[in-house]
């Protein structure tokens, strides 16, 4: 495994680690795709096993990957006295960290790029083809995307539970403790400022990609597993790529057994990727 270390600066001076998987030598990769910036999820990092994988099976045939860190990178960290990390996220600013990866990889030569996320990356990435008119990223591939969707889960069998957590993040707020943390169980247990668990879960619904999916217009595949049966992950791979429908292509692949992320198949999930990113040849490819 060929792989380099890298960092790399942001627009608003925030760096970035990361790691480079060189195209396999000697390898035809097959379709137009040259590249895949690889997003992890909630709470992790560039080198999460998700990410990891992913990137080294894709670069033995032939694709170059960069999996990245998002500035909302594992729990919490600091820098000149702020607070980072997921438990500060706000989930617009991913855009600045992936438009990031994307200018390091056309820096490098490669023309048609996927963007790639899993969990909490795979909204990001499929909220980067909805806001975000870059023409150099030729597909979005969300793998297990989370539902952020104040409506459905006030209409879920978890409503009171929600509501009592956007309560008291409401009173946080209230109070001007907006960037306390907050020890939440649903929908995920995580810790959150109330700031970021209103961002990402409050009723501006601000990333609410079913609604958002009608502004994608590159080609998209979502992933998800059969075994993804919570309230923040039913059924929503294939209402997203169902919304979709100014994608000129938009495909859901249910994998069989398949658990959040797809963590325990990984060789299938794989697969779809290479089958998808082989399938592209007459799809546009970037600048």
């Amino acid at each position: 495994m060929l792989v380099d270390l890298i960092n790399l600066t942001t627009s608003d001076d925030i760096k970035l680690d990361g790691v480079v998987f060189a195209p396999k030598s000697g390898v035809d990769k097959k379709g137009p795709i040259d590249a895949v910036l690889v997003m992890h999820g909630s709470q992790g990092n560039f080198y999460d096993a998700s990410n990891t994988i992913m990137a080294d099976r894709l670069s033995q045939q032939g694709y170059a990957c960069l999996s990245l860190n998002v500035v909302s990178h594992d729990n919490v960290w600091s820098r000149d006295g702020k607070l980072y990390g997921n438990a500060y996220d706000i989930l617009d600013r991913c855009r600045i960290d992936i438009r990031a990866g994307v200018d390091y990889l056309w820096e490098l030569g490669y023309r048609g790029i996927a963007i790639l996320g899993f969990s909490m990356g795979a909204v990001r990435v499929a909220y980067y083809a909805a806001t975000e008119n870059d023409e150099r990223v030729a597909t979005t591939i969300p793998i297990s995307p989370v539902r952020l969707s104040y409506s459905y889960y006030m209409e879920s069998p978890d409503a009171a539970e929600f509501k009592g957590i956007i309560d008291w993040a409401d009173q946080m707020e209230a109070e001007d403790k907006a960037m306390e943390l907050l020890s939440v169980d649903f929908p995920i247990s995580q810790l959150f400022s109330a700031a970021s668990y209103l961002d990402k879960h409050g009723p501006a619904e601000r990333y609410n990609l079913v609604t958002l999916a009608p502004k994608i217009q590159i080609p998209m595949l979502v992933i998800g597993g059969s075994l993804e049966t919570h309230t923040r992950l039913l059924n929503m791979a294939g209402d997203l790529a169902f919304a979709a429908v100014n994608s000129p292509r938009s495909e859901c692949v249910i994998v069989e057994g398949g658990n959040h992320s797809i963590s325990n198949k990984r060789s299938e999930a794989s697969a779809a990727v290479l089958t998808w990113l082989a399938s592209l040849a007459t799809q546009r490819v970037g600048v």
